[in-house]
């Protein structure tokens, strides 16, 4: 397998695209505003940790997500309901990639990021429900 970085986030890209193009819109959305981020720096980074956290190069096989599971997660994050150590881990994160972003860039970055999260676990957590209850 290919281990050029270029490659990788390629892959990336392609595998979010596939899996999960709801998030990929959501990204778009929020971080890829001509207006407000106008380098893209913003939608790289959330890019880059959304495919890390869906599992592109991981072992989580995160549940498909819809915009409709993505739009309240976003709402329950912008709403305070949010634990703040998974905030913290999300912008030691965002800390770590190779991107100089703005105060405002980090704040957007967080809260998509926390939203996909939420959507993760939101999802997961119902489907184990439908699981129990079958």
């Amino acid at each position: 397998m290919n281990q050029d970085p270029l490659h990788l986030a390629e892959h990336d890209v392609t595998w979010l695209a596939i899996r999960q193009p709801a998030v990929l819109r959501l990204l778009e959305r929020e971080l890829g505003s001509a207006r407000v981020f106008r380098d893209g720096d913003a939608f790289c980074a959330g890019r880059a940790l959304a495919c890390e956290l869906l599992g592109a190069r991981s072992q989580v096989g995160a549940p498909r997500l819809d915009h409709h599971v993505l739009a309240a997660g976003l709402a329950s994050v912008r709403a305070g309901r949010c634990d703040r150590a998974m905030v913290r881990s999300i912008r030691d994160q965002i800390d770590e990639l190779p991107v100089a972003l703005t105060p405002a860039e980090q704040d957007a970055v967080a809260t998509v990021i926390a939203a996909v999260i939420w959507a993760v676990l939101d999802t997961s957590v119902r489907a184990l429900d439908d699981m129990l209850v079958a």
